[in-house]
Protein backbone atom coordinates (compact mmCIF):
# COMPACT_ATOMS: atom_id res chain seq x y z
CA UNK A 1 0.00 0.00 0.00
CA UNK A 2 1.35 3.40 -0.99
CA UNK A 3 1.83 5.82 1.90
CA UNK A 4 0.57 9.37 1.47
CA UNK A 5 2.91 12.28 2.27
CA UNK A 6 2.31 14.02 5.59
CA UNK A 7 1.35 17.22 3.79
CA UNK A 8 -1.36 15.34 1.88
CA UNK A 9 -2.67 13.74 5.06
CA UNK A 10 -2.84 17.15 6.74
CA UNK A 11 -4.71 18.57 3.76
CA UNK A 12 -7.22 15.69 3.83
CA UNK A 13 -7.76 16.15 7.56
CA UNK A 14 -8.33 19.87 7.09
CA UNK A 15 -10.78 19.26 4.24
CA UNK A 16 -12.72 16.68 6.24
CA UNK A 17 -12.71 18.98 9.24
CA UNK A 18 -14.08 21.88 7.20
CA UNK A 19 -16.93 19.69 5.94
CA UNK A 20 -17.70 18.59 9.49
CA UNK A 21 -17.72 22.17 10.72
CA UNK A 22 -20.16 23.17 7.96
CA UNK A 23 -22.49 20.30 8.86
CA UNK A 24 -22.42 20.64 12.63
CA UNK A 25 -21.75 24.32 13.31
CA UNK A 26 -23.96 27.28 12.42
CA UNK A 27 -22.26 30.43 11.18
CA UNK A 28 -23.56 33.39 13.18
CA UNK A 29 -22.73 36.94 12.11
CA UNK A 30 -21.11 39.54 14.32
CA UNK A 31 -23.53 41.61 16.38
CA UNK A 32 -21.80 44.80 17.55
CA UNK A 33 -25.05 46.13 19.02
CA UNK A 34 -25.85 43.03 21.08
CA UNK A 35 -27.21 43.63 24.57
CA UNK A 36 -28.63 41.04 26.95
CA UNK A 37 -32.42 40.98 26.93
CA UNK A 38 -32.49 41.58 30.71
CA UNK A 39 -30.00 42.77 33.28
CA UNK A 40 -27.63 40.03 34.41
CA UNK A 41 -28.11 41.27 37.97
CA UNK A 42 -30.97 39.13 39.32
CA UNK A 43 -31.92 41.92 41.73
CA UNK A 44 -32.14 44.61 39.06
CA UNK A 45 -34.95 45.61 36.72
CA UNK A 46 -32.61 47.64 34.51
CA UNK A 47 -32.16 47.02 30.81
CA UNK A 48 -29.70 44.35 29.75
CA UNK A 49 -26.01 45.18 29.62
CA UNK A 50 -24.36 45.81 26.27
CA UNK A 51 -21.91 43.09 25.23
CA UNK A 52 -20.84 43.69 21.63
CA UNK A 53 -20.05 40.60 19.56
CA UNK A 54 -17.43 41.96 17.20
CA UNK A 55 -16.68 38.88 15.13
CA UNK A 56 -18.75 36.14 13.50
CA UNK A 57 -18.62 32.75 15.17
CA UNK A 58 -19.76 29.17 14.64
CA UNK A 59 -21.87 27.49 17.31
CA UNK A 60 -22.64 23.78 17.27
CA UNK A 61 -26.29 23.10 16.49
CA UNK A 62 -26.45 20.57 19.34
CA UNK A 63 -24.77 19.93 22.70
CA UNK A 64 -21.89 17.47 22.94
CA UNK A 65 -23.48 14.03 23.23
CA UNK A 66 -22.65 10.99 25.31
CA UNK A 67 -21.40 9.26 22.15
CA UNK A 68 -19.10 12.15 21.24
CA UNK A 69 -17.76 12.34 24.77
CA UNK A 70 -17.13 8.58 24.69
CA UNK A 71 -14.83 9.06 21.68
CA UNK A 72 -12.83 11.51 23.79
CA UNK A 73 -12.63 9.34 26.90
CA UNK A 74 -11.73 6.26 24.85
CA UNK A 75 -8.95 8.08 23.01
CA UNK A 76 -7.46 9.82 26.04
CA UNK A 77 -8.32 7.70 29.06
CA UNK A 78 -10.03 10.73 30.60
CA UNK A 79 -12.46 9.90 33.39
CA UNK A 80 -16.06 9.24 32.42
CA UNK A 81 -19.17 10.75 34.06
CA UNK A 82 -20.23 8.81 37.13
CA UNK A 83 -23.68 7.96 35.80
CA UNK A 84 -22.14 5.97 32.93
CA UNK A 85 -21.23 3.22 35.35
CA UNK A 86 -18.08 2.36 33.40
CA UNK A 87 -16.14 3.36 30.29
CA UNK A 88 -19.01 3.04 27.80
CA UNK A 89 -21.75 5.63 27.43
CA UNK A 90 -25.23 4.51 28.54
CA UNK A 91 -27.01 2.39 25.95
CA UNK A 92 -29.88 4.23 24.33
CA UNK A 93 -28.50 7.62 25.41
CA UNK A 94 -25.88 8.03 22.71
CA UNK A 95 -27.56 11.17 21.32
CA UNK A 96 -28.43 12.64 24.71
CA UNK A 97 -26.29 15.52 26.00
CA UNK A 98 -23.43 14.38 28.18
CA UNK A 99 -23.88 15.55 31.79
CA UNK A 100 -21.85 15.70 34.99
CA UNK A 101 -18.81 17.16 33.24
CA UNK A 102 -16.88 19.88 35.01
CA UNK A 103 -15.59 22.99 33.29
CA UNK A 104 -12.12 21.48 33.52
CA UNK A 105 -13.45 18.41 31.66
CA UNK A 106 -14.90 20.71 29.01
CA UNK A 107 -11.56 22.40 28.42
CA UNK A 108 -9.83 19.01 28.15
CA UNK A 109 -12.38 17.93 25.53
CA UNK A 110 -11.81 21.17 23.61
CA UNK A 111 -8.05 20.63 23.61
CA UNK A 112 -8.48 17.07 22.32
CA UNK A 113 -10.92 18.04 19.58
CA UNK A 114 -8.77 20.98 18.49
CA UNK A 115 -5.80 18.63 18.03
CA UNK A 116 -7.95 16.36 15.83
CA UNK A 117 -9.00 19.11 13.45
CA UNK A 118 -6.13 21.17 12.02
CA UNK A 119 -7.07 24.77 11.37
CA UNK A 120 -9.71 24.89 14.10
CA UNK A 121 -9.86 25.33 17.81
CA UNK A 122 -12.84 24.75 20.02
CA UNK A 123 -14.11 26.45 23.15
CA UNK A 124 -17.34 27.07 25.07
CA UNK A 125 -19.34 30.16 24.04
CA UNK A 126 -19.44 33.39 25.97
CA UNK A 127 -22.73 34.28 27.62
CA UNK A 128 -23.31 36.90 24.94
CA UNK A 129 -22.62 34.45 22.12
CA UNK A 130 -24.90 31.90 23.73
CA UNK A 131 -27.86 34.25 24.26
CA UNK A 132 -27.45 35.83 20.84
CA UNK A 133 -27.59 32.40 19.18
CA UNK A 134 -30.50 31.23 21.37
CA UNK A 135 -32.81 34.10 20.44
CA UNK A 136 -36.18 32.76 19.36
CA UNK A 137 -35.71 29.34 20.96
CA UNK A 138 -38.56 27.71 22.87
CA UNK A 139 -38.40 25.54 25.98
CA UNK A 140 -38.29 21.80 25.31
CA UNK A 141 -37.49 19.27 28.03
CA UNK A 142 -37.91 20.63 31.58
CA UNK A 143 -39.25 19.32 34.88
CA UNK A 144 -42.91 19.27 33.82
CA UNK A 145 -42.01 16.78 31.08
CA UNK A 146 -40.71 14.11 33.44
CA UNK A 147 -43.40 14.86 36.03
CA UNK A 148 -46.15 14.42 33.44
CA UNK A 149 -44.59 11.20 32.16
CA UNK A 150 -44.27 9.64 35.61
CA UNK A 151 -47.80 10.63 36.61
CA UNK A 152 -49.24 9.21 33.42
CA UNK A 153 -47.41 5.90 33.89
CA UNK A 154 -48.12 5.16 37.55
CA UNK A 155 -49.60 7.94 39.68
CA UNK A 156 -50.26 5.55 42.58
CA UNK A 157 -46.72 4.22 42.95
CA UNK A 158 -45.23 4.74 46.38
CA UNK A 159 -42.15 6.92 46.78
CA UNK A 160 -39.99 7.07 49.89
CA UNK A 161 -38.29 10.12 51.38
CA UNK A 162 -34.67 9.11 51.79
CA UNK A 163 -32.64 12.11 52.93
CA UNK A 164 -31.27 11.82 56.46
CA UNK A 165 -32.20 15.45 57.18
CA UNK A 166 -35.74 15.11 55.87
CA UNK A 167 -38.57 15.66 58.33
CA UNK A 168 -40.15 12.55 56.75
CA UNK A 169 -37.21 10.18 56.34
CA UNK A 170 -38.43 6.65 55.59
CA UNK A 171 -42.06 7.72 55.11
CA UNK A 172 -43.94 7.03 51.90
CA UNK A 173 -46.49 8.85 49.74
CA UNK A 174 -48.24 8.13 46.50
CA UNK A 175 -46.51 9.95 43.67
CA UNK A 176 -49.71 11.83 42.81
CA UNK A 177 -49.80 13.16 46.38
CA UNK A 178 -46.26 14.50 46.02
CA UNK A 179 -46.27 16.25 42.63
CA UNK A 180 -48.80 17.72 40.24
CA UNK A 181 -48.54 19.65 36.98
CA UNK A 182 -50.70 22.68 36.19
CA UNK A 183 -52.17 23.54 32.81
CA UNK A 184 -49.37 26.08 32.35
CA UNK A 185 -46.62 23.55 33.05
CA UNK A 186 -45.83 24.54 36.63
CA UNK A 187 -44.85 21.60 38.85
CA UNK A 188 -46.04 21.66 42.46
CA UNK A 189 -44.24 19.59 45.07
CA UNK A 190 -41.00 19.34 43.08
CA UNK A 191 -38.64 20.28 45.90
CA UNK A 192 -38.65 21.77 49.37
CA UNK A 193 -35.08 22.38 50.49
CA UNK A 194 -36.18 23.76 53.85
CA UNK A 195 -37.26 20.36 55.18
CA UNK A 196 -35.76 18.06 52.52
CA UNK A 197 -39.09 16.93 51.12
CA UNK A 198 -40.75 17.10 47.73
CA UNK A 199 -40.13 14.81 44.77
CA UNK A 200 -36.41 15.61 44.56
CA UNK A 201 -35.88 14.00 47.98
CA UNK A 202 -37.59 10.70 47.09
CA UNK A 203 -35.99 7.40 46.15
CA UNK A 204 -37.62 7.52 42.70
CA UNK A 205 -35.96 10.81 41.84
CA UNK A 206 -32.62 9.59 43.20
CA UNK A 207 -32.71 6.57 40.89
CA UNK A 208 -33.49 8.78 37.90
CA UNK A 209 -30.79 11.30 38.80
CA UNK A 210 -28.14 8.63 39.44
CA UNK A 211 -28.84 7.17 35.99
CA UNK A 212 -28.14 10.49 34.29
CA UNK A 213 -31.44 12.27 34.69
CA UNK A 214 -34.35 12.45 32.29
CA UNK A 215 -32.56 13.74 29.22
CA UNK A 216 -33.76 13.22 25.65
CA UNK A 217 -32.16 13.14 22.19
CA UNK A 218 -30.93 16.61 21.31
CA UNK A 219 -33.37 16.85 18.37
CA UNK A 220 -36.44 15.66 20.30
CA UNK A 221 -38.00 19.14 20.02
CA UNK A 222 -37.30 20.38 16.46
CA UNK A 223 -39.96 23.10 16.75
CA UNK A 224 -38.06 24.66 19.67
CA UNK A 225 -35.03 25.66 17.58
CA UNK A 226 -33.63 29.18 17.80
CA UNK A 227 -33.84 31.72 15.00
CA UNK A 228 -30.48 30.34 13.82
CA UNK A 229 -31.94 26.79 13.76
CA UNK A 230 -29.83 25.70 16.72
CA UNK A 231 -31.48 22.96 18.75
CA UNK A 232 -31.77 22.08 22.42
CA UNK A 233 -30.93 25.55 23.69
CA UNK A 234 -33.64 25.77 26.35
CA UNK A 235 -34.13 22.70 28.53
CA UNK A 236 -32.61 19.20 28.55
CA UNK A 237 -29.17 20.33 29.79
CA UNK A 238 -27.51 23.54 30.88
CA UNK A 239 -24.59 24.72 28.73
CA UNK A 240 -21.32 25.78 30.32
CA UNK A 241 -20.08 29.17 29.09
CA UNK A 242 -16.58 30.59 29.31
CA UNK A 243 -17.91 33.76 30.97
CA UNK A 244 -16.73 34.11 34.56
CA UNK A 245 -19.16 35.71 36.99
CA UNK A 246 -19.40 36.27 40.74
CA UNK A 247 -21.78 33.78 42.34
CA UNK A 248 -24.66 35.24 44.33
CA UNK A 249 -26.10 31.98 45.66
CA UNK A 250 -24.99 28.86 47.50
CA UNK A 251 -21.68 27.98 49.10
CA UNK A 252 -19.75 29.80 46.35
CA UNK A 253 -21.48 33.16 46.89
CA UNK A 254 -18.92 35.90 46.33
CA UNK A 255 -16.57 33.59 44.42
CA UNK A 256 -15.75 33.52 40.72
CA UNK A 257 -17.59 30.78 38.81
CA UNK A 258 -18.55 30.10 35.20
CA UNK A 259 -22.07 31.00 34.12
CA UNK A 260 -24.31 28.28 32.71
CA UNK A 261 -27.26 28.90 30.42
CA UNK A 262 -30.37 27.22 29.09
CA UNK A 263 -31.95 25.24 31.91
CA UNK A 264 -32.30 21.47 32.04
CA UNK A 265 -34.57 18.46 32.49
CA UNK A 266 -34.58 19.29 36.23
CA UNK A 267 -35.25 23.02 35.92
CA UNK A 268 -38.54 24.88 36.03
CA UNK A 269 -39.83 26.53 32.89
CA UNK A 270 -38.79 29.92 34.31
CA UNK A 271 -35.22 28.71 34.82
CA UNK A 272 -35.14 27.57 31.19
CA UNK A 273 -35.83 31.11 29.96
CA UNK A 274 -33.51 32.72 27.43
CA UNK A 275 -32.55 35.41 29.93
CA UNK A 276 -31.97 33.20 32.98
CA UNK A 277 -28.39 32.92 34.21
CA UNK A 278 -27.34 29.84 36.14
CA UNK A 279 -24.18 29.53 38.21
CA UNK A 280 -21.84 26.69 37.28
CA UNK A 281 -20.07 26.63 40.62
CA UNK A 282 -16.55 25.25 41.08
CA UNK A 283 -14.73 24.58 37.78
CA UNK A 284 -13.71 21.06 38.81
CA UNK A 285 -17.23 20.02 39.80
CA UNK A 286 -19.72 18.32 37.49
CA UNK A 287 -23.49 18.46 37.83
CA UNK A 288 -26.19 16.02 36.75
CA UNK A 289 -27.93 18.81 34.86
CA UNK A 290 -25.02 20.56 33.12
CA UNK A 291 -23.46 19.72 29.76
CA UNK A 292 -21.83 21.86 27.08
CA UNK A 293 -21.75 22.84 23.43
CA UNK A 294 -18.89 24.21 21.38
CA UNK A 295 -17.86 27.23 19.39
CA UNK A 296 -15.49 26.53 16.49
CA UNK A 297 -12.91 29.21 15.75
CA UNK A 298 -10.41 29.37 12.91
CA UNK A 299 -6.87 28.96 14.20
CA UNK A 300 -5.27 32.35 14.62
CA UNK A 301 -8.53 34.16 15.39
CA UNK A 302 -8.11 36.48 18.33
CA UNK A 303 -10.47 35.88 21.23
CA UNK A 304 -10.60 37.16 24.79
CA UNK A 305 -12.50 35.13 27.40
CA UNK A 306 -14.98 37.37 29.16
Amino acid sequence: MKCLPLATLAMLAATTGAAGIADEFVQIPANPSFAFAKSLNPHSSDAGEASPIMAPYRLCRHPVTNAEYAEFTTATGHKTPGYWGGRACPQGRERHPVLAVSYSDVLAFCEWKSALMPGWRFRPPTEAEWENAATGAKVGNYNAVIATKLLSEDPDQLVTYYHEKSTRTGEQDKLSDVISVSATGAVSGWVNHANYTGFVYTDLFKRINDAGGYTLDWDAYPDCASDYEILDMLGNSWDWTCSVIVAVNGAEAGQSVNAVRGGSWYATKASCALTYRGEGRAPRTGFATVGFRLVAVRTGTLFTFR
